[in-house]
Order: C-alpha cells, then sequence, then structure tokens
C-alpha cells in the first residue's frame, strides 16, 4: 500500500452505526485520513459473512430473489447518517458496497470497534468484525478488524472507553503506508485488552486453534456452553504463549497478520479415492 496524500478510510462494523465503538473509531482515524462509515443500522454480531443478497428490496423484508427479473442484482437499502450510510444490511453488504460502489474507492478498511474482544480461529466466519475484514480483504482491499475485551466490564462502554483502540487503529492506518505490510497480509485481526486496564505492550499473536463448544439435553432443552469464554472469565486458558487470546489475558494488544482463507491441501487420499470412482 503507496500513498501519496491522506488515506481514504472505509469504517464499518457489526455493532450498528450508534454504536459507541464506531464512533471512538471515526474520531481517530479522521485524524489520519479522510473517513467514510457505511455500517448496519442495528446490530448485527456474529452474523458471519452473511450477505442480504436476495433477501432485501426496498418493498419489503420479506423479498425473495427472481433470477429472471432481478438479474443477479439486489437493492441493499439505506439511509444517510451523520457519519455516513447507515445500510439495512449485514457488515460484509457493507463491506462490498463500501469498498466498489464509493468514489474515490477506499484505501483501506477498519472494522470495529466491536464490544467484546474476537479470539480464536473459529470466531472468523461467525464474527460480523472480522468478516466484513474478511471481505474487504478477499475484494483485495487491505483491512483491520479491531475489538476490545470487555469481559467482566460491568459499566455501559461510551466512546471514550474506545480510546486506546482507536489511537492504535489510526496509528496502524498512518504507519502501514511504505512498509510493504499489505504486500504480505490480507487483514489484521487486532485486539485491545479492557477500557480500565492499560495495555502492556503488544504481542504478534496466531489465533488460537482450541475450540471448547459443549451441549447438553436437559429437562428437554439444548443449551450451548462457550467453555473458552468460561476460561477467560476464571483466567484459566489452554492456550500457548504465542496465541490471541493468550496475549489478551496478559493484557496485551494482540496483532494477528492473517491472509484470506482457504489454504488448500493437496492429499494423496482424496485422490485415490477420486481415482477409484471417476
Amino acid at each position: 500500500m503507496e500513498l501519496d496524500s491522506d488515506p481514504h478510510i472505509l469504517l464499518t462494523n457489526d455493532d450498528g452505526i450508534d454504536a459507541p465503538g464506531i464512533r471512538a473509531l471515526y474520531d481517530a482515524l479522521s485524524s489520519v485520513g479522510t473517513v467514510t462509515v457505511v455500517a448496519p443500522d442495528r446490530n448485527q454480531s456474529a452474523v458471519g459473512r452473511s450477505l442480504s443478497y436476495g433477501r432485501t428490496s426496498e418493498e419489503s423484508d420479506d423479498h425473495e430473489i427472481d433470477l429472471e427479473s432481478d438479474a443477479f442484482t439486489s437493492p441493499v437499502p439505506h439511509t444517510d447518517h451523520e457519519l455516513g450510510y447507515a445500510v439495512n444490511g449485514t457488515p460484509c453488504d457493507c463491506a462490498i458496497v463500501g469498498v466498489k460502489a464509493l468514489e474515490p474507492a477506499p484505501d483501506i478498511v477498519v472494522s470495529g470497534c466491536n464490544s467484546g474482544a474476537n479470539l480464536g480461529a473459529y470466531v472468523f466466519s461467525r464474527s460480523g468484525t472480522v468478516s466484513a475484514a474478511m471481505e474487504a480483504a478477499f475484494l483485495e482491499t487491505p483491512s483491520i478488524a479491531v475489538s476490545m475485551d470487555t469481559l467482566g466490564y460491568e459499566r455501559d462502554l461510551e466512546p471514550a472507553d474506545f480510546e486506546h483502540a482507536g489511537e492504535i487503529a489510526a496509528a496502524l492506518v498512518d504507519g502501514a503506508p511504505g512498509t510493504g505490510l499489505f504486500d504480505r497480509v490480507d487483514y489484521l485481526n487486532v485486539n485491545v485488552p479492557r477500557p480500565d486496564r492499560e495495555p502492556n505492550g503488544f504481542a504478534i499473536t496466531r489465533p488460537t486453534r482450541i475450540y471448547e463448544m459443549d451441549a447438553t439435553f436437559e429437562n428437554g432443552r439444548f443449551q450451548l456452553t462457550n467453555r473458552l469464554w468460561q476460561q477467560m472469565a476464571n483466567r484459566d486458558i489452554p492456550d500457548p504463549e504465542d496465541t490471541d487470546r493468550h496475549a489478551v489475558l496478559e493484557e496485551q494488544v494482540s496483532v494477528s497478520p492473517l491472509r484470506v482463507p482457504y489454504e488448500v491441501v493437496d492429499t494423496e487420499p482424496v485422490r485415490n479415492i477420486f481415482d477409484d470412482i471417476l
């Protein structure tokens, strides 16, 4: 990413355009570039990489796509907002619209700041925050997902609580041009400690691959339990020192430099199976 002037920054999120985290990032990023916000008009947490394609229309949220009449095109309803555009859609809708429909096209996409950390490889296709950054990366636009740990933080969040997250996002956007960073990686997943904890430096991390969801059937009902968040709350985690979750519990800023999935593995057993059936 080489720039001759201040960058054009597309800012989105999954908590909704009125969330305090996006306001904080808007203010911080405005000091290093020109910011345009395209974000969901309501909370879209945990929608992953879903799109509204084929499910939205100006008239009805129940519209189903008609391939003949719609010709593979689906509207993305929006309203103007003081920060930019409030979209009746998902974070990935916002990333696509912001990268492809706006002029000038953004030099970089920032997604966040999410209320709650996004840690571990298993969350990437689930988190709307990370998914928006991943979507931009698939569209060959550098991107940064920014989230803040809130586990055990009891107060209602305000923009001021995201001050460290905003400073870090602005520093990354400002410092990346000319370094060749985004020649080597597609997007960054950044997690900062709770707002009442001073960051204890930073760590370059890999997303933990440990996954410990549990399910039970009790009294005629299914229940899900996230064992990893339970361990986080107890500060008793199984993750190695070089992982994102370990860094955040050490009150460090976790930065995971990532490439978009998915790596293809050439395996002889698969070849042998198809040799036998085809």
